[in-house]
């Protein structure tokens, strides 16, 4: 049965809540030395003295350090998915979504005549439909996002972080697939992916 504006807003709520206590589970479960790698990667400041890095920032670090793990070891959303198999209700639908989220970087087509925003998925192709309150209050048809997202029900959500590009960093990246002879689906699962877009999204341009 199909879900009315309302029900799905209520419901996308609870995934909401529901991500944020899994992904500090997974933080949780990551060595602070890491965090802390991540962070210099992405060229955070990591001295108390000159300034703190926001939690806008961090949450890009936060990202690396639950979704990205070194060839052959796993990620801590993994872990914490093999910790936490038998969740109720939203949390197990959201704990799959986020353990097989994908990073991708998506172009605004329309708004989702229920909810959300109806997005093209400019590396892998097709399209899906993203419930998500900050995007779809800031991101009118034809904008760019880098983000990770899964799927939850008919709707995807994304990890709650976001980085906005624009059309010459999108052909940019097209160009290095086209050149390189490197797919979309081993480009997008590349922790460096991540890495050179969350430096956009921090003002770091890289490339």
């Amino acid at each position: 049965m199909a879900m009315t504006g309302e029900e799905i807003r209520d419901f996308y709520g609870r995934c909401a809540e529901a991500r944020t206590r899994l992904q500090e589970l997974a933080l949780h479960a990551v060595p602070k030395a890491k965090v802390l790698e991540q962070m210099q990667r992405l060229g955070l400041n990591l001295d108390p003295e000159v300034g703190q890095a926001s939690e806008e920032e961090l949450a890009y670090a936060f990202d690396l350090a639950v979704y990205t793990a070194p060839p052959g070891r796993s990620r801590a959303i993994e872990r914490v998915a093999r910790q936490h198999a038998r969740l109720p209700g939203e949390g197990a639908l959201v704990l799959n979504a986020l353990t097989h989220s994908w990073l991708s970087i998506f172009r605004v087509l329309d708004r989702h005549p229920e909810e959300g925003l109806i997005l093209e998925d400019a590396l892998l192709g097709g399209e899906v439909w993203l419930v998500d309150h900050a995007i779809a209050e800031t991101a009118p048809p034809g904008t760019i996002v880098a983000s990770r997202i899964g799927r939850v029900w008919g709707f995807c959500i994304t990890s709650g972080v976001v980085a906005v590009l624009d059309e010459g960093r999108l052909a940019g990246i097209r160009g290095v697939l086209e050149r390189g002879g490197v797919g979309a689906e081993d480009l997008i699962v590349d922790p460096r992916f991540a890495q050179a877009l969350w430096r956009d999204g921090l003002g770091f341009r890289v490339g």
